[in-house]
């Protein structure tokens, strides 16, 4: 089926296309009734026309759309749950949130730019420089490397913080040997590094050893393997802080198989408070992440950057007040 034209618009509503496009794009400078907007109003959206994206960002010198790119990172229930978060700040300020997920080995991001026209670029890793240089030559502004260290600020979520406060409440429980289990996939060095730095900072500043680090994946085998270095060891650990709960959660059924009682004799605790966490026997101890804010500070970053006035909410949200320790019955 054709798409509908604001000619056939025109046609529909007996007046000319410079009157429909005047209608369409709330222009009142040019006289014309009541009647006669409504008339046109009304047969658009019986017509079901939609107005060109690239023409309107023709007319506006920008689209309203907030291209996303992000790297090759393994699905995980607290990143979607980010993303759509944004999708919604983005969506009540007025802009379209696209995500391209661009493993660097597709076509060239510089040919994207000419066809998206997006209003400004968000990358979630960051862009290599011919890229960030493409969108400087065609005067896109550019948000790179959000979920880096460096950048924190653009989100309030500091992943260093994260470790940070697992060590500090696992020595608050009395623990002073205490484990980190990291995840062995490359593609969360991003998160997982930052969090192991915080862990070893947060021991440092308490006085406690570093801690013993193991690298697993998500599996029975390398869960299992982790927990005989952690108590078999010539210094056993007390606590084990996991890089996220799935890490966590394959520990605690490894402790269980091999007879070690959760929290007696090894404490843990995860990140990312899935909802399977709470429903964990026992229970995960684990910290939470307020996404929703974490999106808000995004959103304002990126308005920011646009030159759009920042929504009307309350005060921006730092990182104490984004994340939190969710106590249960693992630690």
């Amino acid at each position: 089926m054709p798409r509908v034209t604001s000619k056939d618009v025109a046609r529909e509503a007996g007046v000319s296309q410079t009157t429909v496009s005047f209608v369409l794009n709330g222009r009142d400078e040019h006289g014309l009734s009541a009647e006669t907007r409504r008339r046109v109003l009304e047969t658009a959206k019986r017509l079901g026309y939609v107005p060109s994206g690239a023409g309107r960002a023709l007319r506006r010198g920008r689209s309203n759309v907030v291209l996303c790119v992000v790297p090759d990172l393994p699905v995980a229930e607290a990143m979607e749950q980010f993303k759509l978060a944004l999708v919604r700040s983005l969506g009540e300020a007025g802009y379209t949130c696209v995500y391209l997920h661009h493993d660097g080995t597709a076509t060239p991001l510089a040919e994207l730019w000419q066809h998206v026209q997006p209003a400004v670029v968000v990358a979630f890793g960051t862009l290599p420089p011919a890229d960030a240089q493409s969108l400087h030559r065609a005067e896109i502004p550019l948000l790179d490397g959000v979920f880096t260290p460096d950048n924190t600020r653009l989100t309030g979520l500091s992943q260093e913080d994260i470790g940070r406060l697992q060590i500090e409440h696992l020595a608050a429980r009395g623990h002073r040997h205490i484990g980190y289990a990291a995840v062995d996939d490359p593609r969360e060095l991003p998160f997982c590094r930052p969090r192991l730095q915080g862990a070893t900072r947060a021991c440092n500043d308490l006085g406690l050893p570093t801690p013993q680090v193991v690298s697993m994946r998500y599996s029975r085998a390398g869960a299992r393997a982790a927990v005989v270095d952690w108590t078999q060891g010539a210094t056993p650990v007390t606590a084990v802080a996991a890089f996220n709960d799935l890490i966590a959660l394959a520990i605690l059924a490894s402790c269980r198989t091999q007879h070690i009682d959760v929290p007696h004799d090894l404490a843990l605790i995860g990140v990312d408070d899935l909802p399977v966490s709470s429903l964990a026997v026992p229970a995960l101890t684990t910290i939470g992440m307020d996404l929703t804010a974490a999106a808000g500070n995004l959103t304002t970053s990126i308005l920011s950057t646009v030159g759009a006035p920042a929504p009307a909410t309350p005060s921006r949200p730092e990182a104490g007040d984004i994340l939190a320790l969710i106590h249960r019955e693992t630690t």
